[in-house]
């Protein structure tokens, strides 16, 4: 089921659609062919809305942002997007094209390697994210027939690479050899380290298990609480006591001297981080 992307305002919309539960019935994993050109989109898309020295928006490459802090950028949007897709629960498979390039070792000898042809910055994000680095070309077997491979183990040669300590050099590549070939690789690992330690419980770690923070909410909570203390507190108790407490909670949070009352929206974080503490200091006081 492919869906056609021209730029990363659609990967973007794309990504809005996948939280929807009926996407969520339909799809288990998601491919983006080539990554290559999602990357290129994104450094567009950041390129497309950066504040120029004039006041004006746009640059025409990345370097333009001075002190390079557009490259960071990038990597921020682009690193943020694609965790967000494992995140949502979904498997997911990213695929670049291989090219040979030439690297110089340590003692300054030149020699070639097959790499993706995904920018670097852009490949050191998938590589972290991935189980398994997988470099896939056609053999030609002694019987002068093509068959395509799949090399999960690095060489000298070419990057390739898997999590899985017992996964093979290389495979026949289709679905079904590359399942058996890792729950070969987890039975191996099982039998080495107990089974104790290992499950058939799905457990994705990139899950987003966080609840959405109600800004409102949470700035009316907090002001509830400092009113109970008020109240409840004659006027030196609150000045001696919970006062200065109060001062150290929102300074070690937003900053020495600045007030919750100053808090913006995109501190609703940090705000969750204080009433967190408000709350214990009220419980503490309470209990004495």
């Amino acid at each position: 089921m492919a869906q056609p992307i021209n730029n990363w305002a659609e990967f973007r919309k794309v990504l809005r659609q996948l939280k929807d539960p009926k996407a969520k019935e339909m799809f288990y994993t998601i491919t983006i062919d080539t990554t290559d050109i999602a990357y290129d989109y994104c450094t567009k898309y950041i390129c497309d809305n950066a504040l120029r020295p004039d006041g004006g928006y746009g640059v025409d490459s990345i370097s333009d942002i001075p002190f390079g802090k557009g490259y960071g950028l990038v990597s921020k949007e682009f690193d943020e997007c694609l965790r967000s897709i494992v995140m949502m629960d979904y498997g997911l498979i990213l695929i670049s094209h291989a090219t040979d390039k030439v690297f110089k070792d340590e003692a300054g000898n030149e020699y070639n390697k097959i790499v993706p042809t995904l920018d670097k910055r852009a490949n050191n994000i998938v590589a972290r994210m991935a189980d398994i680095i997988g470099y896939s070309r056609i053999v030609t077997d002694k019987d002068g027939n093509n068959l395509t491979k799949l090399f999960m183990r690095g060489t000298s040669r070419y990057e390739a690479g898997s999590r899985f300590k017992y996964t093979p050099d290389y495979i026949d590549f289709s679905y079904d050899n590359l399942v058996t070939a890792i729950s070969d690789a987890i039975d191996k690992q099982a039998q080495e380290d107990g089974k104790e330690f290992f499950t058939d419980k799905k457990n994705n770690l990139y899950k987003d298990t966080t609840q959405d923070l109600n800004f409102d909410e949470l700035m009316k909570n907090c002001n509830n609480l400092i009113k109970e203390m008020i109240d409840n507190n004659s006027d030196d108790v609150f000045k001696e006591f919970y006062q200065p407490r109060i001062v150290q909670i929102t300074d070690r949070y937003l900053g020495r001297g600045q007030k919750m009352s100053q808090c913006s929206r995109e501190q609703v974080e940090a705000l969750s981080l204080i009433y967190d503490d408000l709350l214990l200091l009220s419980k503490e006081t309470k209990s004495e």
